[in-house]
């Protein structure tokens, strides 16, 4: 009897356990109908997830639709990032480099001997002033065997040089002028610009002349077969006056030198010649010199005359006292130096070169005159007359002062072309 009681009980016991189980699993299978649906995701992520602010749970449902693809952005910060700087050109320098120039007494012998100075007292390679009867006498030994290595110039000779033309456009008058250069020297490529070179037209002191147009009929400094720039500058100074060689009585000289020791010894009554020349400084102190006023304000047509025959030039004014023969404040037609060398270059010269001078540009100033205002924001010139070296333009990139209008100039002058002409 006891038995049975026992047997019903434990049946009673285990059908109830089972009906209890029963209910609970069916109970959890039903959904929580208050549950956000946002709350059941955070449930799903990492803990990680888990821990983001609040505000991250409250996003619009937009945000959700976004494409995969979005999700790769790069962030805005790093968006933002400048491009990484190219590498330097690299390679053995060699212990020294030679200069061409003109001969001493010009303003391009003293520049050159200035840089020089400086590359030599504060670079890896020592420059070594190599002086010239001109850049015709240089420049095919530059292009053929490399040296001289580097050299000075103006922009209009330079551009002379590498075109194998005399002037872009006709000389006034009727006349004729031959090209400096046998030949188009296409190899030729500039390192930086500086300072304008400055020509005027220059009288002795006591001298009855006041303008260029006075001039008419007197004798003047003509020519320079050895300095093919001063010839042009002597062109585009009388230009501006609405002047030829027919005006004046030429006299044949070789150079700018050898025009002001002829004003000098009475042979000529004018020579053009450039600002801060030391022979001009012997000639004042001699027998006082002064240069003439340029037109302040040249007819159109007499200043398009004068650019055709130096692209890229202008008249500046030069302070009183500043040089030599500035008596007054005095206008003068004015013209870039360039700094050239050749495509046997290799780029890590080059590009050594214009660092050093770029970093101690300082060091120039107290050297001559005309590094008064020479600044590195001259040395890239939209107005330059040939193309730039390779390794020239990986430093002024390296610095940020090659815009892109520069790459279109130079395919505009690697054809012999002036972009600021067109």
């Amino acid at each position: 009897m006891n038995y049975k009681r026992t047997t019903i009980a434990i049946s009673l016991v285990v059908t109830l356990a089972l009906l209890v189980s029963a209910c609970t699993s069916a109970g959890t299978a039903t959904p929580t109908p208050t549950k956000p649906a946002a709350a059941t995701a955070a449930a799903k992520a990492p803990a990680a997830e888990a821990t983001k602010p609040a505000a991250q749970a409250t996003k619009p449902a937009a945000e959700a639709a976004k494409p995969a693809a979005e999700s790769t952005k790069v962030p805005a910060t790093e968006a933002t990032k400048p491009a990484a700087a190219p590498k330097p050109p690299e390679g053995p320098l060699p212990k020294s480099l030679t200069m061409g120039t003109l001969s001493p007494g010009s303003t391009l012998n003293a520049v050159a001997t200035g840089l020089s100075k400086v590359a030599s007292d504060v670079g890896p390679m020592q420059v070594i002033v190599q002086p010239f009867s001109g850049g015709p006498a240089w420049i095919p030994q530059m292009m053929s065997t490399g040296k001289p290595e580097v050299g000075v110039l103006n922009v209009v000779e330079a551009w002379e040089a590498f075109t194998g033309k005399a002037t872009p456009k006709p000389l006034p008058g009727g006349a004729t002028i031959p090209s400096p250069y046998d030949k188009a020297y296409g190899d030729l490529r500039g390192l930086l610009t500086g300072t304008d070179l400055v020509v005027g037209i220059l009288v002795r002191k006591d001298s009855k002349y006041q303008t260029p147009e006075d001039l008419k009929g007197a004798r003047v400094a003509w020519g320079f077969k050895a300095h093919p720039g001063n010839a042009l500058a002597t062109y585009a100074n009388f230009a501006l006056a609405g002047m030829t060689a027919n005006d004046i009585q030429p006299v044949e000289v070789p150079d700018a030198t050898a025009g002001v020791r002829a004003l000098q010894e009475g042979r000529v009554d004018a020579a053009c010649a450039a600002v801060g020349m030391g022979v001009i400084a012997e000639a004042d102190a001699q027998v006082g010199v002064r240069f003439l006023d340029a037109p302040s304000n040249p007819t159109p047509e007499n200043m398009n005359v004068a650019q055709g025959i130096m692209p890229g030039s202008r008249i500046t004014k030069q302070k009183a006292g500043s040089s030599a023969g500035l008596v007054k404040d005095t206008n003068i037609w004015s013209y870039q130096i360039i700094v050239v060398t050749s495509t046997k270059l290799p780029d890590n010269v080059a590009y050594t070169l214009v660092k050093t001078w770029w970093e101690n540009n300082d060091k120039l100033k107290p050297l001559h005159v005309s590094f008064t205002d020479w600044t590195t924001n001259l040395y890239v010139s939209k107005t330059t007359t040939i193309p730039y070296h390779p390794g020239a333009i990986a430093f002024y990139k390296e610095k940020g002062v090659w815009p892109a209008e520069m790459d279109q100039n130079q395919q505009v002058l690697l054809k012999g072309e002036l972009p600021f002409l067109k």
